[in-house]
Formats: C-alpha cells, sequence, structure tokens
C-alpha cells in the first residue's frame, strides 16, 4: 500500500512541475511575445520543448529522490502521457490568452481551428538574427509541433536517465547520499597510473589502505595530458554502507575527456567506514 502510494505521489509532483511549466511558457509568451516552447535551432531542433520537458520532468526526480523509488517501465508511461497532456494544455493556454485588438480569439474560433491556423498559417524566421522570412509552414507546422513533442520527450527522459542511473543500495534500495568527494589531478599518466593501479591492493581497513588514498595530487595549471581523478564515497542512508565511485578525465590540449574505460564503482565491506580514509 505504501509503494503504491509512494508511485502516486511522484506521478503528483511530476504534473504539478509539469503544469507549472505550462504556465511559466504561458506567461513569458504574454509578456514578451516569445515562445519558448517553439522555439529550435536549425528549424527541426526543439531546443525550447527539451528545455520545457527537463524542468517539467524535475518533479518526478525530486520526489523519486526522497521517497527513494527507483524509475521503472510504468513510471516512463506516465511522464510520456503528462508530457502530451503538457504540450496540449500550453497550446490550450495559447488559445485562451490569444487577442486580436484586445478581443479574446476563444470568442470567435474553436481550439480545433486555432491550432489548425497556428500550426500552418505561422511564418518561420531563418538566418542570422533570423531576418529571413521563409514564408507560411503550411502542413509542415504539424511535423515541427512533432519535433516538439520529441524534444519534450527527450527532455523528460534525461531526467528519468539521471533517476536510472543514479546509485542506490540493492538491499535496502534505496538511493545512496554523496558522504565526501575528493579531487585530485596528476601532471601525466606516469604519475596518475601507480595511484590509481594500487588504491585496492590492501584491504580497505588497513592503515597502508589509508596512507596510499589520502594522499594528495596536484597537478597545478592543465596541460595537455593532465589527469583529474573525482572520487566519491556514497553511503545508504538505512544501513550506512558504503561504495566509492571513481571519474577519471584527462586533458587533451582544448578540453577535458572522460576515460569511460577507468571509470569504477567499488562496494565497500559492510561496517567499514573508508571516510577517515579519503579525508
Amino acid at each position: 500500500m505504501q509503494t503504491v502510494i509512494e508511485k502516486g505521489g511522484i506521478a503528483l509532483a511530476g504534473l504539478a512541475t509539469s503544469l507549472a511549466t505550462a504556465g511559466l511558457v504561458t506567461l513569458v509568451h504574454m509578456w514578451t511575445g516569445f515562445n519558448l516552447f517553439s522555439f529550435s535551432v536549425l528549424v527541426i531542433v526543439p531546443a525550447g520543448a527539451g528545455a520545457c520537458g527537463f524542468v517539467a520532468a524535475s518533479g518526478y526526480y525530486l520526489a523519486a529522490k526522497f521517497l527513494h523509488q527507483r524509475p521503472t517501465n510504468a513510471l516512463f508511461m506516465q511522464m510520456v502521457v503528462i508530457a502530451a497532456f503538457t504540450q496540449a494544455l500550453i497550446y490550450w493556454l495559447e488559445y485562451k490568452t490569444a487577442s486580436v485588438n484586445g478581443v479574446s480569439v476563444a470568442n470567435f474560433i474553436s481550439f480545433s481551428q486555432y491550432l489548425d491556423i497556428m500550426m500552418t498559417k505561422i511564418h518561420m524566421r531563418v538566418g542570422r538574427g533570423a531576418g529571413i522570412d521563409t514564408g507560411e509552414v503550411g502542413s509542415f507546422g504539424y511535423w515541427l509541433a512533432l519535433f516538439d513533442f520529441i524534444g519534450f520527450l527527450i527532455g523528460g527522459g534525461f531526467v528519468y536517465f539521471l533517476l536510472k542511473s543514479a546509485p542506490s543500495c540493492e538491499g535496502c534500495k534505496k538511493y545512496l547520499r554523496s558522504a565526501l568527494k575528493k579531487k585530485d589531478s596528476f601532471t601525466d599518466i606516469e604519475e596518475f597510473a601507480p595511484y590509481y593501479d594500487n588504491v585496492y591492493i590492501h584491504p580497505v581497513d588497513s592503515p597502508e589502505f589509508g596512507a596510499h588514498v589520502g594522499r594528495e595530487f596536484s597537478a597545478g595549471k592543465a596541460q595537455k595530458g593532465t589527469i583529474n581523478l573525482t572520487t566519491t564515497v556514497f553511503e545508504c542512508p538505512q544501513c550506512f554502507g558504503q561504495s566509492v565511485k571513481e571519474d577519471v578525465q584527462i586533458f587533451n590540449g582544448k578540453e577535458w575527456k572522460d576515460i569511460s574505460e577507468l571509470k569504477r564503482f567499488m562496494e565497500m565491506p559492510r561496517g567499514v567506514d573508508v571516510r577517515p580514509a579519503f579525508r
């Protein structure tokens, strides 16, 4: 029964942030004339819809983390349904707030007629400063609406992915919390490898382990080949079991690149607190 209530709470939280997003998009459009939801890049990339989808789905994320509910296929289907509802609500709010010479559009055309006009009669502007008017989009407007819906889903899907990939305790079914984070930087692979390869050669509750991981490494200003290591100690809020995650990045001279092959997530023995070692 409790699980059903919690899942209902997550759905309501997602619905609440979706409604808030629809209202915000409408207000911004009314005040500025800028339609955030329909904003696109290169005509068909629904950047605005994607951002709206991410914000709308934030309620799912916050509620799921707070209630410690892992995402399910049922949750994903809820997100799809509410995404469709939210897009329809955005259009409906635009319809109810649109006016011509101070007269509400809703007084003389139906919602379906408004949608048809809005999707087919709008003009697309492209180029620098959006200075080129390509004319009415015609039936292509329905495709643009579909692209917006897909963008909205992608934004929400990113939130779903964050929940899916968040570390959790398998026994307690609780999301892990970050208990400690340590950042080290190494001048090159020759300095990094001896540290990284020997982290777990000693028992994690031994003085040797603490002496090895407790050292601090700082390479100073990043140069080509500089390696960053971020170590995060996670802890279960119920059983207090710990896990250690290590993320590795290398600087190629222009930007930092993740080295996914060296990423690792190690579960610590029960009853062992490794936080003092990493401090």
